[in-house]
């Protein structure tokens, strides 16, 4: 039986597995409204996985650190793994792991990460901390956030827009991932929504006041991901173009995802502290788009929030 903890505050409740130390439900106490994906295997098993130690995929599945070759699995192992409950209060549950002896031939450094969940009003915050136990080596690697959202006005058929993404921030251009889940070399441009709306805002030079819809169109590519810091935050709208859920981050790279040719019920908008490898990589992990490092016994910090 999976191992489940509870955080309540007099808006929200949310639940966290042990395993993966991943959210389960995040719901409104009055209403009883979910807004965490379910994680119906019909379209995505997951529903807001922990990447480490690396994010995205690998240039044919190879990871170069000191002249050695290693297979990280994509979006890393921590997910598969069962977390310890650290600290429980009314505010926050924090959840901990530290490297396990087999995973050496994936990962050579000896770490211990922490996540943080806590509450305050109507907002969730997640708060990462990556600690290198290694003495004499900094650690590289990357951390990202993977929250899958519910569209409240889904429906299976007979529908194509189900609702609408607003991106906080200064987006011009995107990345695009293909081959090996790396990205191509050209840059491609947003998938705007064709309204009065958006094309006034382009017009007026605010990017941030546009829209882009949630259909199987716009993810005719899997991925909208942007680097550069453009994003800041990512709004997830409803329809009526009302606010559903809000997620902001200091990572320096986001990937909004919905399942590629199906018409999901939900949308992740993922804060990447990294960014997979561009289509024929040979570098070395520290020249993985936007790596982190831990100097020997640092610790290294990273957050997202989502408000609702």
């Amino acid at each position: 039986m999976q191992e489940l903890h509870t955080l309540l505050n007099e808006h929200l409740r949310v639940v966290v597995a042990a395993q993966g130390a991943e959210m389960q439900s995040l719901t409104d106490v009055q209403s009883g409204r979910e807004y965490l994906w379910h994680g119906d295997a019909e379209f995505w098993n997951g529903r807001s996985p922990l990447l480490f130690p690396i994010v995205g995929g690998m240039w044919n599945g190879v990871c170069r650190i000191d002249g050695r070759e290693y297979r990280i699995p994509k979006h890393g192992f921590v997910r598969q793994r069962q977390w310890t409950l650290l600290r429980s209060t009314p505010t926050a549950l924090t959840f901990t792991l530290e490297n396990a002896p087999e995973e050496a031939a994936l990962f050579p450094w000896p770490y211990r990460l922490e996540v943080t969940y806590s509450l305050d009003r109507r907002t969730l915050r997640s708060d990462f901390r990556v600690a290198n136990l290694s003495k004499t080596s900094p650690m590289w690697f990357q951390f990202g956030g993977h929250p899958a959202l519910l569209m409240p006005d889904w429906r299976r058929e007979g529908q194509d827009v189900q609702g609408y993404l607003r991106f906080e921030g200064r987006p011009i251009s995107m990345l695009r991932a293909s081959v090996q889940g790396c990205t191509e070399a050209a840059r491609v441009p947003i998938p705007w929504n064709d309204d009065m709306e958006t094309s006034t805002a382009l017009a007026r030079h605010q990017p941030a006041n546009a829209l882009v819809p949630v259909c199987v169109k716009t993810f005719a590519h899997e991925a909208l991901i942007f680097d550069d810091r453009q994003v800041s935050a990512v709004q997830v709208l409803d329809l009526q173009k009302r606010l559903v859920a809000r997620v902001s981050s200091s990572a320096p790279a986001w990937l909004v995802w919905s399942p590629q040719g199906k018409h999901a019920p939900f949308v992740c908008c993922e804060p990447w502290y990294g960014l997979c490898d561009p289509q024929d990589f040979s570098g070395s992990i520290q020249e993985r788009p936007y790596i982190q490092q831990a100097a020997p016994g640092a610790t290294w910090t990273g957050w997202y929030a989502i408000e609702v």
